[in-house]
């Protein structure tokens, strides 16, 4: 890994902040009580659209790419 590129970019270098992200995320609406899931692509897209939420490209997912969803 280039640490010198990623710290001069301002990211992060460690792993706490993908841990913690993968909790709050990921598992925490995945084990939810009473949460299951017929398949893992069940799981996967509802994932995708966390993800799009947290990094902020929420309006733009729906504006583009729900579109080519079906």
């Amino acid at each position: 890994m280039d640490y010198e590129g990623a710290i001069s970019q301002g990211l992060p270098i460690g792993s706490g902040e993908i841990e913690s992200a993968h909790r709050y995320l990921i598992q925490k609406r995945l084990k939810l009580p009473g949460a299951w899931w017929l398949d893992a692509q069940n799981a996967e897209n509802m994932l995708a659209l966390r993800v799009n939420r947290a990094n902020g490209e929420w309006q733009g997912y729906w504006a583009t790419d729900y579109r080519y969803a079906a």
